[in-house]
């Protein structure tokens, strides 16, 4: 819900894509729209699509594939720590998958060391360890991964192949 991941959402007060369906994690929402103490220029800036929103709080399948052989469905898995609603989508088509892991991480050095932060991170100890749980889960199948912030938005895999661990 930063800024940096919702500055396209509207334009001079109007929704950009007036038809679309936002989903978000409703611990996300009530922190930067509608709870108590809103970032008000979140709030102002989502407020043209709030009719459209589609709020969620538990882990649950967005779009499901219709052929589990051919086509992609989409899951959403709560990864709460940089921000409460923190959310992980997982793109999935039979048995395989890619994780959009949004900002669990900012830099691959955080995913060398779990102990690396965000400044941004609301719950350090609560993203620590959802950095850690992701850490293990990618470096033990090779899962594709990709992260908005890191140079090129392409994906990757983390491996444990040597004392260094890389990224690529």
């Amino acid at each position: 819900m930063h800024g940096d991941h919702t500055g396209w959402t509207t334009l001079e007060d109007r929704p950009v894509f007036p038809n679309a369906t936002y989903r978000c994690h409703a611990a996300d929402w009530h922190h930067f729209v509608d709870g108590p103490e809103p970032d008000r220029r979140t709030a102002s800036k989502l407020a043209p699509i709030t009719g459209q929103v589609e709020l969620f709080d538990t882990d649950r399948t967005l779009a499901p594939g219709i052929d589990a052989r051919h086509t992609p469905g989409i899951d959403a898995r709560h990864t709460p720590g940089h921000t409460p609603g923190s959310t992980i989508y997982i793109v999935s088509s039979g048995q395989r998958r890619a994780l959009l892991l949004g900002d669990v991480a900012h830099s691959p050095v955080e995913l060398l060391d779990a102990g690396w932060e965000a400044v941004y991170d609301t719950d350090s100890p609560a993203a620590q360890a959802a950095r850690a749980r992701l850490i293990d889960e990618i470096e033990a199948d090779g899962t594709p991964v990709a992260f908005p912030h890191f140079a090129g938005l392409r994906f990757g895999r983390k491996t444990r192949a040597s004392a260094t661990n890389n990224v690529r």
